[in-house]
């Protein structure tokens, strides 16, 4: 059947199949490299923990074909550092609520020391604002934009503050970012 065509319509169908398999081997490209990348900034995504450095970053295994592992820190909370006062016990109350378990992130951003941002959700409890109603967190007013939920999320911590839970027993608290520098 290709025998009967002349050598113009030959090139022309020729040409033709590369394009359309172009086509083909870019989609699939595409596919591979959504699958295979580790995190996106407005997607969400099933992980397991694998580890919990302090009360706001943990290192966990995106279910997808490479496993991707990644650092992720909490978006809007800001916990006491490992060695701040009430930091050990911040610390313990994450490793309790999602150590070695399947949790939901969805990632809100990635910040400047290349760790994905996110919220971390485990079956339908947000366990950022978790964090703030327990008194194990500061919110972390700055990098909320939405002002209803910055109301929302501050009104979480003004109910912890009340009910004296867990860093707010202290008489004066000091603030993560403030004892950061304090310690620099």
């Amino acid at each position: 059947m290709l025998a009967n065509l002349s050598p113009i319509w030959l090139i022309v169908l020729g040409m033709l199949v590369c394009i359309v398999l172009f086509f083909i081997f870019r989609k699939i490209h595409l596919f591979f490299s959504d699958v295979f990348k580790p995190f996106k900034k407005g997607k969400t995504y099933w992980c397991k923990v694998i580890a919990v450095s302090d009360g706001d970053t943990l290192t966990c295994y995106r279910y997808n074909l490479r496993r991707s592992k990644t650092k992720l820190r909490f978006a809007y909370v800001d916990a006491p550092e490992s060695s701040q006062t009430y930091g050990k016990e911040s610390h313990r109350l994450v490793k309790k609520m999602v150590y070695y378990k399947l949790v939901r992130v969805k990632i809100t951003d990635v910040d400047r020391y290349g760790r994905c941002v996110g919220v971390i959700y485990r079956f339908r409890r947000n366990i950022n604002q978790e964090l703030v109603k327990r008194g194990a967190a500061w919110v972390y007013e700055e990098y909320i934009k939405n002002p209803t939920q910055k109301q929302k999320w501050l009104a979480l911590q003004n109910q912890a503050k009340k009910q004296k839970k867990g860093l707010w027993k202290n008489s004066r608290p000091v603030r993560p970012s403030v004892y950061r520098k304090q310690n620099t």
